[in-house]
């Protein structure tokens, strides 16, 4: 699978799912191609907005997001790391930048 449509195949499942104001799906597998175990899967950094985070604690809000893209997970996903904010907290860390 290619890399944009694994990334629209993510994005979909996660805005199907929960609202999105912003999501960005960055691939930094190219860190890890020359790592023994490496098998070609992408290792994968996401930044999600979703109001829906609202009063959920960081542990929940990823479990979520893992529960939505498990099926793809150990083939096409080998690692996931994410940032998830609520358009408040987002909009904290943008005006700081």
């Amino acid at each position: 699978m290619k890399l944009e449509e694994l990334q629209t195949i993510i994005s979909k499942k996660i805005a199907d799912e929960i609202t999105v104001d912003f999501i960005k799906i960055f691939d930094y597998t190219a860190e890890h191609e020359n790592h023994v175990t490496f098998e070609g899967n992408f290792h994968l950094s996401m930044t999600l907005v979703s109001p829906d985070f609202e009063g959920m604690s960081l542990i929940e809000r990823h479990q979520l997001v893992y529960k939505l893209v498990d099926e793809y997970m150990p083939h096409e996903i080998h690692a996931l790391t994410m940032k998830t904010h609520t358009p408040e907290e987002y909009k904290k860390i943008t005006e700081r930048n």
